[in-house]
């Protein structure tokens, strides 16, 4: 059965931008990713979508055809889907038989020699069904989330009918996570959503890396907002809030409730972070079970045995870290370490709040290093390539009689 992402949250959290992320990062690990685009105010993504929803109706048929404002015009479009889940039952299955068919070339990533099939290099990759990974990007509006329930009917009718795992991924801007009063209208805004869709579920502080250009400095270490430790702590900024003085035995009251539950927690994403991308893809995958093939099919065997290297530098090992990813620009899960060991609170704290500075400065020289990486491995893929082509055509020319040989040995 395929799985996927339904990927959720208010406007400016990032969706769009993580779902655009997501689908170069997992191409270029080599999964089969589809994106479906059920956002129907959002006509031209900076992906390309498999499905899109404008295709059966947009944002502007709504509020032409019944005078409708944004909002009502989204919920409306919404529900014009869940009565034709036909179509989007049959977008799908062809989307997914279309990649079945025809899967993209291997990366070059997973291709140490960069051959072509026809040069002698692999084939394409083989998917199944099962293997397919969709990826769902949804409206801003929070209501399809918390209390309308076409969203969640769309989603238990794929669940249904196609057969999907699906894992609900909630992003939230994290600099909300500096405002006592904020924090914790978030964790209401995830518990609720939690409770609603009833899916396997991943709360994600996103915008992670704009944290330490905030110019505020948080009340706690990270790692109290992403744990969602003692809220009792908060109390007393919320006290010494102008605007909730009047409302402590409610905001004692929230806190409690949000404890009883016992279910929010914080990831952390900086899109443009590698390591921050695969610890989320891990989690998740984690959430919906899922085995990529990449790690069965697609990987050189002998990649396995790096997996128990250590991946945990410090920014003042600059030199030494970067040079070890110009040797492996593309971490694999294979060779990743461990999701209890990467990228845990403290050093996200240290990379993107406390010392900012320092680590774009590392990130700078690492892109560096791995960019000569590339063309260094560019530059012996055609030269490799051109020798191989060169020594086909000798093959070929040593193997065709020419005309004077031809009639000499003619009777």
């Amino acid at each position: 059965m395929p799985v996927g992402q339904v990927v959720i949250g208010p406007p400016g959290s990032g969706k769009t931008t993580y779902v655009w992320g997501l689908y170069q990062f997992l191409t270029a690990l080599g999964r089969p990713v589809l994106v479906v685009n059920l956002d129907p105010a959002a006509n031209q993504p900076p992906y390309e979508p498999a499905v899109s929803i404008d295709s059966l109706i947009s944002l502007g048929d709504a509020v032409d055809a019944h005078h409708l404002g944004p909002n009502g015009a989204m919920l409306y479009c919404l529900e014009y889907l869940e009565h034709n889940l036909d179509w989007l039952v049959e977008q799908l299955d062809r989307a997914m038989s279309h990649l079945e068919a025809n899967p993209p070339s291997r990366p070059a990533a997973l291709d140490p020699d960069g051959l072509e099939e026809e040069d002698g290099g692999p084939p394409p990759p083989k998917w199944r069904r099962e293997d397919m990974y969709v990826v769902f990007d949804t409206p801003g509006q929070v209501e399809l989330s918390t209390n309308h329930d076409s969203l969640k009917r769309i989603v238990a009718a794929l669940q249904t009918r196609l057969g999907f795992r699906l894992a609900a991924v909630h992003l939230v801007d994290a600099s909300h996570i500096l405002d006592a009063s904020r924090y914790v209208a978030v964790l209401l805004l995830a518990l609720r959503t939690m409770l609603q869709l009833e899916l396997p579920h991943v709360n994600v502080l996103s915008k992670i890396d704009l944290l330490g250009q905030a110019g505020q400095d948080l009340d706690f270490n990270l790692d109290y907002y992403t744990e969602v430790q003692d809220l009792s702590y908060l109390l007393p900024l919320l006290e010494r809030d102008q605007r909730t003085p009047r409302f402590a035995e409610l905001n004692r009251t929230v806190c409690d409730l949000i404890e009883e539950f016992g279910l929010v927690g914080f990831e952390t994403l900086a899109v443009e972070d590698k390591d921050s991308m695969l610890r989320l893809v891990q989690v998740i995958d984690q959430a919906l079970g899922y085995v990529p093939p990449s790690l069965t099919t697609a990987l050189p065997s002998s990649s396995s045995s790096s997996a128990s290297h250590s991946h945990s530098h410090s920014h003042s090992h600059s030199h030494s870290h970067a040079s070890h990813h110009a040797h492996a620009p593309h971490p694999t899960f294979a060779q990743s370490q461990p999701l209890s060991s990467a990228l845990h609170a403290g050093t996200i704290q240290e990379k993107w709040v406390d010392h900012p500075t320092e680590w774009d400065q590392f990130e700078k020289e690492r892109w560096k290093a791995e960019g000569e990486w590339a063309a260094e491995r560019a530059t012996e893929q055609s030269r490799r390539r051109a020798v191989e082509q060169a020594a086909k055509a000798a093959e070929r020319t040593d193997s065709t009689p020419t005309p004077t040989m031809a009639a000499a040995e003619a009777p």
